[in-house]
């Protein structure tokens, strides 16, 4: 008999509400049902943009961008490199895979990152404490993307919009860690965390 494995958050516990809730500055949101996996090109980036388009109508925006399409998302992290992330239910490495074929390495990632949603009036006001990174919307707009660090973690970062809603790309094994600096570092504005 084969056991089934629960998945179990990584920050577990290490999350709490800080302030009232109605006057939360920051919200934040741990997105626990995404999968997760590296991608590297062997040669120019056209061609994984033209076989992302085909299998999953993914316009690969060139650049520290991220692109969307259906329940992918592909966020650039350096030269011909991307972490993609997704919320379907089929393996996201396998169906890249199959997809790409021999033009790109596709490693699986979905147990080796932790991916939060973080917004509210004061998130850029939060984010100012430890990224380094400028925030503001001459310098960071919906759409773009970068891999920085944050209270000396490394992170990957994009903003989903302008009010704004980032996400945040956390190596596993750090999760708590960056959990431990929102708290602190948002604890002024009020924080409150969504199931």
């Amino acid at each position: 008999m084969s056991e089934v494995l629960e998945f179990r958050s990584p920050v577990a516990g290490a999350l709490k509400d800080i302030g009232p809730a109605a006057a939360a500055g920051v919200v934040v949101c741990e997105e626990r049902s995404r999968q997760a996996a590296t991608v590297i090109a062997y040669g120019p980036a056209d061609e994984i943009a033209a076989r992302l388009k085909g299998a999953f109508g993914l316009k690969l925006i060139p650049g520290s961008k991220a692109s969307s399409g259906g329940n992918l998302t592909f966020v650039a992290t350096g030269p011909r490199a991307w972490l993609a992330l997704s919320e379907d239910a089929a393996s996201l490495s396998a169906s890249l895979r199959d997809a790409l074929g021999d033009s790109a390495a596709v490693t699986e990632q979905s147990s080796g990152f932790t991916v939060f949603c973080i917004s509210g009036p004061k998130a850029r006001a939060t984010f100012e404490k430890g990224l380094g990174l400028d925030l503001h919307p001459r310098a960071f707009e919906a759409g773009d993307a970068a891999s920085t660090s944050c209270a000396h973690l490394n992170v990957v970062i994009w903003q989903i919009d302008n009010q704004p809603i980032y996400e945040i790309a956390v190596a596993r094994s750090f999760a708590v860690a960056f959990c431990h600096w929102l708290t602190e570092s948002a604890a002024e504005f009020g924080l409150k965390v969504l199931p």
